[in-house]
């Protein structure tokens, strides 16, 4: 009975160490406030040395103001300072932060960057933590610092003069009305529009593969109409809706189509463009009829 209760004794202390011992690991790699990350910073985050800055404060803030951004469907556009330069790009860093980032030449526009200058930028692409781990022939900038490898966020300069162009050509795009433009990229949605010259910022409207026309090729619809419309191809399109508070223009073509010439903007769109003012006319007629029926 003594050895039997002996061992149990032992066990039951076996069992309380291993216990403690994985609460003690708990605590270990749990994260816990310490003092000094209360003290508030009044430095500039630009002006405090690398080594002294809070990236983990700036990941995390770039990624979930993004990720909140994404669920609202809006843009959120960054303050960054140009630090550097080369052939390829522009490095920048983050006012907000110190968090380091990177222009490519092509998203700086038409003008390089200067360096020192402060600037306003759109993150095109962040980063997750498995893409931090990467370490060889991963295609992300590599850090200031040799001594440490991460890869950078993405920024687009280009992104916020497009958007400014846009927000101040959407008074001008009224809805009901047709457009001139022509195919500037062509994208898995559909088309980007240019609507206006560089005198005015080039602004754009979105032309989405579903509304170009009427009839439905279903999978096949996108390739037919990247073939019927390539880059720098001149175009009409009806303005569906134009936002004056961010800049966003959706274009349609399908309108051009009536009942006697289905599937034609995808055949024969030269001709629905010569009749377009009035397939719209048509348009808005049957419109309105229909509104009046629901309404009886």
């Amino acid at each position: 009975a003594s050895l039997a209760a002996g061992a149990l004794a032992a066990a039951a202390l076996a069992v309380a160490a291993v216990a403690r011992g994985s609460r003690v690991a708990c605590q270990a790699n749990r994260t816990i406030a310490r003092k000094w990350w209360k003290v508030p910073e009044t430095r500039d985050p630009l002006e405090i040395p690398h080594w002294q800055r809070d990236y983990g404060y700036g990941w995390k803030f770039l990624r979930q103001t993004l990720w909140e951004a994404k669920r609202k469907g809006e843009h959120v556009y960054w303050d960054v300072r140009v630090v550097k330069q080369n052939e390829d790009g522009s490095e920048v860093e983050m006012l907000n932060s110190g968090l380091g980032g990177f222009i490519t030449r092509k998203h700086e526009g038409e003008e390089r960057l200067v360096v020192g200058q402060d600037y306003k930028a759109l993150c095109v692409k962040c980063p997750t933590d498995r893409v931090r781990k990467e370490k060889k022939y991963s295609k992300w900038p590599k850090a200031m610092e040799n001594r440490m490898w991460m890869p950078k966020p993405f920024f687009s300069h280009f992104m916020w003069q497009q958007q400014e162009a846009k927000i101040a050509y959407a008074p001008k795009c009224k809805a009901g009305t047709i457009v001139e433009g022509k195919i500037r990229q062509q994208v898995r949605k559909g088309f980007i529009v240019e609507l206006a010259g560089p005198e005015e910022g080039s602004p754009t409207g979105m032309l989405a593969i579903g509304d170009l026309s009427r009839l439905d090729r279903s999978e096949n619809a996108g390739t037919y109409g990247l073939r019927m419309f390539p880059v720098g191809t001149k175009i009409k399109c009806y303005v569906v809706h134009s936002d004056h508070n961010n800049g966003r223009i959706t274009l349609s073509t399908k309108e051009f189509e009536d009942d006697d010439h289905v599937g034609w903007m995808l055949n024969f769109p030269a001709w629905c463009f010569a009749h377009a003012e009035e397939a719209v006319e048509k348009y808005h007629r049957k419109k309105e009829a229909y509104i009046k029926w629901l309404q009886r």
